[in-house]
């Protein structure tokens, strides 16, 4: 199910995107796990071979066949991980609405994140060095406790600068609406003038 399916019949949609597909695929196999993984599995190779063709300790076949898999769990974590992550770029939507932020995710499980602008507390943009290289960026949106990240897009500065006008606008209207404002709104969207000193 496309993401636009979970926004309120009311809302208007500003924004949609999916994280940069090249970007995406180099960030999953391109971990700091992936180093360790691979010296692992050629320790764990070069010692498996050593057993296999000198066995003077006479261990049984099945008994170190079953030994090495284990033995190389690291690599397979690291190898299913950096394959289900390839599999759920495809789920991966996020959207922005004018009353809310949205993300969905997942593998074998679908998952949907919506967060109010009511909720929203800060909004701040990171980019990796694989990042800068392909010029996307990660949009962080914090909201109370838990956050929602808009990564790897790559109109990443228009996406942070919208959420904040309109999470700003949001506020504004919720503190002041445009049905009390007077004419002349001297606290909002001016600037500080300190009085003259004499």
């Amino acid at each position: 199910m496309k993401i636009e399916a979970y926004k309120h019949p009311d809302e208007k949609i500003l924004w949609t995107g999916k994280p940069k597909k090249i970007v995406y695929i180099k960030e999953a196999i391109l971990k700091p796990f992936l180093f360790i993984s691979l010296f692992w599995a050629a320790v764990s190779f070069g010692m498996f071979f050593g057993f296999f063709l000198g066995n003077n300790l006479e261990i049984p076949i099945y008994f170190l066949i079953p030994y090495c898999i284990i033995h190389l769990a690291p690599f397979w974590f690291y190898l299913i991980n950096a394959i289900t992550s390839l599999i759920a770029w495809k789920h991966i939507e996020f959207m922005v609405t004018d009353k809310a932020v949205y993300t969905s995710y997942g593998v074998l499980r679908l998952y949907f994140d919506r967060k109010t602008f009511q909720e929203v507390t800060n909004v701040s943009v990171r980019q990796g060095i694989i990042d800068r290289h392909h010029d996307v960026g990660d949009v962080f949106i914090i909201a109370g406790r838990s956050s929602i990240i808009f990564f790897d897009i790559e109109d990443y500065m228009k996406v942070y600068q919208l959420v904040a006008k309109t999470g700003q606008d949001i506020f504004a209207d919720t503190m002041y609406p445009n049905d009390l404002r007077p004419k002349e709104n001297h606290g909002y969207q001016t600037q500080y003038k300190p009085e003259d000193k004499k």
